[in-house]
């Protein structure tokens, strides 16, 4: 080759001078070579010159000012000989692929290449990446020393890919390749910046040197109306903008702007992350198991930049969700059987540490975090304590060990480091492979472990000696070891961490959980609970008997089969609570006056029918029900759904810590246990309680036709919770009900679902059950397409008992029809019971009615036993027969023909029963539990008269 077509301004006389290559090394230089003298940090090129002669070069490019033949060597003059390398590399290299992409910036670099990558190969389209993480090609990888190549060396790549016929190729512009000029030559179609933070000051002395070699590739690099990718969030977009508009560039941005890629919709659901994007005007959506918010950002600069690769935008959305980490960049590292998490990470600067922490606490909220990390020698040692400190902000503990020392002290570093972390936190470890394996091994079910600072990389470097080492390796090691600690069972891995009882077989079997031990099958668990009345210690026996795998006791010996513990119920509330926030299924909590329990069941049998699911038995509503329906929970649950109940202030807020739940439910506010308040605004304030522990995008579902919606309504607003509704009357609710259609032995409920009809069979229009229809409709809407629901999938519900079934007994050769109210009562309940039962389609002579007390209301109970005789008198109901000392005032209230008569005795019931109610007659029974009436129903409709 002739030096003087490549080189402009040489003088005639040497531009015949031939050259067959080029070199920077001495120790490369071959016959004819140019050598360019480089004048580096380290060494000076200037001063092997002689050698670079000795081993035949025949051109010598330096600074000095001799230019001219010298011994038949060719000395030229350059004032930037390390651009003038550069070009001259890309010129002789004839063939370069078409489309060239640069990426620069602090962080994100490595991802948006290898992203980019993934995309186009998914699009089957001819690929590479070039960068901190090798050479990348579908079918090969090769390691590089540095993240951008010196020019020789990418000459020669770039002339091989497109041999290889690859005219698409991603690679990583660094602040050092830039301000060395090793990419000058090089025309690129897209460059992409990501951001900018504290890194490579002990190269770039200043922050404002190290970001005008990042506007480098920008300002001289890019092809005339090249594409510009960044974000316009990041204080550097005003550069960006500028020079974009001085050159005719195309900007894109995140964030902003019609061509770019804006978030409309983002929310987490586990590993995952679902999202809604807005495009040239057009919504897509997609998701993603890249981890971290920041990865969202990362992907969509890909995107942009795969779409300026002629791919269509549709496609890329499509491919995008198959994306995965790059390697060591927010990378899972296998699975644990506690669930517990390892991520993998190259975060080396303060502002990549701060954003992989940040971004682990955002999406695995209430989980605990743990590092290992430590900071590299020779390198900015500023970011030492300013490292320590992000990692004291969000860390639990802090495994602080050796990074890449070099030719530093270590424990001086970790020194360094250690300053601005609480010494209760610190693990310091030197061996970072026995850092890891501690950390790994200290894992809790849940928690997440961040190996940070060297990602990818194989080896460790201590100066004297480079060890081979890997982070993966070590990490993946750890974890098989670990895992053989732990139960496939992630309640026995929880309930072995809390009560800290090594002592148990991993490979217990556990089924379901009890508090009383007549109920333990085979393989259940037994919570042997002190209460006031009973304790569950004195039952241990026969729950062995009846098959029990495990015993969590107190005052007991310990064994391979008992978990002995202070506090059985602290032990189940806190292993509840644990589980819950490491199973996917969706909680959903029901809480009000009254209606939870009928609204829980119909519920969990509708969705039963759609997935698994998982609700509470019977009223398992207070301190002891709702952690045991919790614990109950199964692994592969979609839902769970659990009622909350409360007499007192506090207690919802309470149990509601305990579900964390993500839709919660107040079906109405009436004077239910009125009597530990002041007056019902503070029942309602006490029912709230339930939305300051929705979980983060959850949802609050309310009853617009409730007097106190708009009070719930406006602090679910401040909580910045999603507000859905129903109403019976209120047709302005996202749930209404438009009319009902009588079809022969069934009702056809039309039903307007967020501005969409639809309609559904049922058996019972009774006011109360329709409420509950429309508020399970709601809470399925959230999650299901309703549209799509089976018309039928309410119609075989059968009512909750005690709640208004009917059950026909046979009594002395007669047949009564007794209409079970009798499992409790208050105003709201009693109210709706006495409408049902007036229309019941039936002939008035045969309607019956025994009422007892509504307790718990405090002084209002006189009041409002006198409001229920004035809405009986509204109805065509005769016979108001009661029992009980409130319900007297009911009883005066009535008119004198409505009365029937008044029952000392649960004896005189049996009486009436016997004598009074003729064949076929309808008896409807209601009162507060604690009256006892419950219990006689319950006895009456099983034939246990002899009992009464």
């Amino acid at each position: 080759m002739l030096i003087g077509k490549f080189l402009k301004n040489i003088k005639k006389e040497f531009r015949n001078h031939r050259f067959p290559g080029l070199s920077f090394n001495s120790a490369d230089c071959k016959k004819d070579y140019i050598f360019f003298a480089i004048k580096g940090t380290k060494s000076d090129g200037n001063k092997f010159i002689d050698h670079a002669i000795k081993k035949g070069a025949k051109t010598i490019i330096s600074e000095q000012k001799f230019e001219g033949m010298k011994n038949k060597v060719l000395f030229l003059r350059s004032k930037n000989v390390r651009k003038l390398l550069s070009e001259l590399s890309y010129k002789i290299t004839k063939n370069k692929p078409k489309n060239l992409i640069a990426v620069t910036g602090t962080n994100g670099k490595s991802s948006i290449a290898d992203f980019y990558f993934q995309l186009l190969n998914l699009s089957n389209k001819k690929v590479a990446s070039i960068g901190t993480l090798g050479i990348r090609t579908k079918n090969n990888l090769k390691n590089v020393s540095n993240t951008t190549l010196d020019p020789i060396g990418l000459s020669k790549i770039l002339d091989d890919l497109k041999k290889q016929r690859i005219d698409n190729v991603i690679l990583e512009a660094s602040s050092h390749g830039l301000k060395q000029n090793r990419l000058d030559g090089l025309k690129f179609n897209t460059a992409i910046f990501t951001n900018l933070s504290h890194d490579h000051l002990d190269y770039h002395k200043t922050f404002n040197d190290y970001l005008k070699s990042k506007l480098y590739l920008f300002e001289r690099l890019l092809k005339s109306r090249g594409n510009i990718i960044t974000d316009s969030q990041i204080p550097e977009y005003k550069n960006l903008k500028k020079i974009s508009l001085n050159n005719k560039f195309n900007l894109q941005v995140l964030s902003k702007g019609t061509n770019g890629i804006d978030i409309y919709s983002h929310k987490f659901k586990d590993d995952k992350q679902i999202i809604e994007i807005t495009h040239n005007q057009k919504n897509y959506k997609l998701q993603t198991y890249l981890i971290g918010r920041i990865q969202l950002k990362n992907l969509f600069m890909a995107m942009l930049a795969a779409k300026k690769s002629n791919l269509r935008f549709d496609k890329i959305v499509k491919f995008a969700s198959r994306v995965k980490s790059a390697s060591g960049r927010f990378e899972k590292m296998g699975t644990l059987k506690n669930k517990s998490k390892v991520i993998l990470d190259y975060a080396h600067t303060p502002d990549a540490l701060n954003t992989c922490l940040s971004n682990l606490k955002e999406q695995f909220e209430n989980k605990r975090i743990f590092i290992v990390f430590g900071c590299g020698g020779n390198r900015d040692k500023d970011k030492r304590p300013m490292m320590g400190k992000i990692a004291n902000q969000y860390c639990d503990r802090v495994y602080l060990t050796d990074d890449n020392p070099r030719d530093e002290n270590p424990q001086k570093i970790r020194l360094a480091i250690k300053k601005t972390i609480d010494k209760s936190k610190i693990f310091e470890i030197a061996s970072r492979s026995e850092a890891i394996h501690k950390a790994i091994f200290d894992l809790n079910t849940g928690d997440i472990l961040v190996i940070a600072g060297k990602g990818h990389e194989q080896t460790q470097d201590y100066g004297k000696f480079v060890n081979k080492f890997s982070d993966r390796l070590e990490i993946l090691q750890n974890i098989k070891l670990k895992n053989k600690t732990l139960s496939t069972n992630l309640k026995v891995n929880i309930l072995k961490e809390i009560s800290n009882s090594p002592q148990i077989n991993s490979n217990i079997k556990i089924n379901n959980a009890s508090i009383n031990s007549k109920t333990i099958n085979k393989n259940d668990i037994f919570f042997a609970i002190k209460g006031n009345n009973k304790d569950g210690n004195l039952y241990v026996n026969e729950a062995f008997q009846n098959g029990a795998s495990l015993v969590i006791a107190n005052n007991q010996k310990k064994s391979k089969k008992k978990i002995i513990v202070d506090n059985t119920l602290q032990l189940l509330t806190e292993a509840s609570s644990k589980l819950r926030e490491n199973l996917s299924s969706k909680i959903i909590s029901i809480t009000g006056s009254c209606g939870k329990t009928s609204l829980k069941e119909l519920l969990g049998k509708t969705l039963s029918k759609i997935s698994n699911v998982t609700y509470s038995p019977k009223s398992f509503n207070n301190k002891f029900g709702v952690p045991l329906s919790l614990f109950n929970l199964r692994e592969n649950d979609e839902f769970g759904v659990f009622e909350i109940g409360m007499d007192r202030k506090g207690e919802i807020d309470y149990l509601s810590k305990i579900i964390k739940p993500d839709v919660g439910v107040i079906t109405n506010i009436s004077y239910a246990h009125i009597k530990n308040f002041k007056n019902i605004h503070q029942v309602a304030l006490a029912k709230s309680e339930i939305i300051n522990n929705i979980k983060t995008n959850g949802f609050l579902v309310l009853n617009q036709d409730d007097k106190f919606y708009n009070l719930h309504k406006k602090t679910a607003k401040k909580k910045k919770i999603n507000i859905l509704t129903f109403g019976l009357k209120n047709k302005s609710a996202d749930i209404f009900l438009k009319k009902i259609v009588k079809e022969k032995s069934k009702y056809k409920i039309f039903v307007n679902i967020n501005k969409k009809q639809t309609y559904f069979y049922v058996r019972s229009i009774f006011e109360n059950n329709l409420k509950n229809l429309l508020a399970a409709i709601a809470i399925i809407s959230i999650y299901k397409d309703t549209q799509k629901l089976d018309k039928n999938i309410f119609f075989d519900y059968e009512i909750a008992k005690g709640r208004g079934d009917i059950i026909k007994i046979k009594l002395n050769k007669k047949s009564i029809f007794i209409v079970d109210e009798s499992y409790n009562s208050n105003p709201l309940s009693l109210k709706s019971a006495i409408k049902n039962f007036d229309e019941l389609k039936i002939n008035n002579s045969k309607k019956k009615l025994i009422l007892g007390d509504m307790l718990e209301l405090g002084n209002y109970s006189k009041k409002l036993h006198l409001e229920i005789g004035k809405e009986i008198n509204k109805t065509s109901l005769k016979n108001i027969n009661v029992m009980g000392k409130h319900i007297l005032y009911t009883y005066k209230n009535l008119d004198k023909h409505r009365r029937g008569v008044t029952l000392k005795d649960k004896s005189k019931i049996i009486d009436l029963i016997k004598n009074d109610l003729n064949n076929n007659d309808y008896l409807m029974i209601k009162g507060s539990n604690s009256t006892g009436l419950n219990n006689l129903v319950n006895k009456l409709k099983t034939g246990k008269f002899n009992a009464l």
